[in-house]
C-alpha cells in the first residue's frame, strides 16, 4: 500500500523526504525504510498543520532533556531547513520529537521510549491491546515489525497528550480522502480509538483518527 493523497500533500512530502534524507546522509545515520517512513509522515503532518493553522503544541515536560541528546543538533538542522523551505515556524518541541525518531532509527531499541518516561504502563497496555484486537478482528499481525511497535509510541504520545488535555485537532483537510481511500487503515485507527476509550473514557474525533490512520499505513504497507 502506497499512501497517495492530494498532489499538494504528496509534493510537500517529497520535498521533506529529500531534505531529511540529505541531512541524515550528511551525518552518516543509518535508517530503515519503516523508520524513515514514520519520520516523514510525522513531519509531513506537522508541516500541514502549521500551514493550515491547526498545529497544537504538546507537553514538553517529558522531552526537555532531549536537548542534550547527541542527535538534537541534527534534528534542529532538519527543522530549520523545513522552516525555511515552507515559510513556517515549527514549534521547538518538534526538534525533540525528531530527536526521538533519529535515536529510534539508529538504535532500534524497543526500550528507548521507556528510558525517557514516554512509554508509561498504560500507554504500553493500549498499544498491546490495540495490536491484539487488530489481529483478532482483521487478521493482521503488526508485531511482525518491531520497529512499528516502537514507533507507535512516538506517533501516538502527542495525540494522547492532546486528547487528555482536550486539545484535539478539528480541521484536518485530508480527513475525507483518508476515510474514503484508506478504509483498512482507518479501521485500525477506530480499533485504537475503542481501546483508548476503554482506558480514558474519551474518544478521538474523526480529524485525529484520519491522521492516526496514516501512521498505520506505514506499517500495513510492509505486511
Amino acid at each position: 500500500m502506497v499512501i497517495e493523497l492530494d498532489s499538494q500533500f504528496e509534493n510537500r512530502k517529497e520535498i521533506i523526504e529529500n531534505i531529511v534524507r540529505k541531512v541524515i546522509q550528511d551525518h552518516t545515520i543509518e535508517i530503515s525504510d519503516v523508520s524513515f517512513d514514520n519520520l516523514i509522515i510525522h513531519l509531513s503532518l506537522c508541516i500541514s498543520r502549521e500551514i493550515n493553522g491547526t498545529y497544537i503544541p504538546t507537553s514538553e515536560s517529558q522531552i526537555n532533556h532531549l536537548k542534550s541528546h547527541e542527535y538534537y543538533g541534527v534534528s534542529k538542522q532538519i527543522i530549520d531547513q523545513l522552516d525555511q523551505q515552507f515559510h513556517v515556524e515549527i514549534d521547538e518541541n518538534q526538534i525533540q520529537y525528531v530527536t526521538m525518531y533519529l535515536a529510534n532509527i539508529n538504535l532500534l531499541d524497543i526500550d528507548f521510549n521507556c528510558e525517557f518516561d514516554l512509554c508509561d504502563d498504560e500507554t504500553e497496555d493500549i498499544i498491546n491491546e490495540t495490536i491484539n484486537r487488530i489481529e483478532a478482528d482483521l487478521q493482521l499481525d503488526l508485531r511482525k515489525n518491531k520497529e512499528f511497535y516502537t514507533g507507535m509510541t512516538l506517533h501516538f504520545y502527542p495525540a494522547l497528550d492532546r486528547l487528555q488535555n482536550n486539545h484535539q485537532l478539528t480541521n484536518n483537510p485530508l480527513k475525507d480522502k483518508i476515510q474514503a481511500q484508506f478504509q483498512l487503515e482507518y479501521k485500525c485507527a477506530e480499533i485504537f480509538n475503542d481501546i483508548v476509550n476503554e482506558h480514558y473514557h474519551k474518544r478521538f474525533n474523526e480529524h485525529e483518527l484520519a491522521y492516526i490512520a496514516l501512521h498505520f499505513g506505514t506499517a500495513l504497507k510492509k505486511q
